[in-house]
């Protein structure tokens, strides 16, 4: 089943960074961990992003023989639950 996650994106560009949001479909099969990420936020404070007061976690996901991670707005305990909604949800048989 497809889960739908609001990430952030850190850009380098050299001398300043930028930041935006993208969403992203995670099949939750996949998720390895979700994790409270503490340390962007100190980061967003010093580079003086927009996203400076908002909570993320560390969603990492098995994509073959790799792994990758993903900012997503939100606590991890807050993912958790949204994950848990959507498989205990009404679904279609062969779903």
């Amino acid at each position: 089943m497809l889960i739908k996650l609001k990430t952030l994106i850190v850009e380098n560009q050299g001398y300043k960074r930028n930041t935006s949001s993208k969403e992203v479909y995670v099949n939750t099969n996949h998720i390895v961990s979700i994790s409270d990420y503490d340390a962007i936020e100190e980061f967003l404070l010093v580079e003086n992003l927009n996203q400076a007061g908002d909570k993320f976690c560390l969603v990492k996901v098995a994509e073959g023989s790799e792994t990758k991670e993903y900012i997503t707005f939100g606590t991890s305990h807050g993912v958790y639950g949204e994950i848990r909604e959507h498989l205990q949800g009404k679904r279609l048989l062969n779903d």
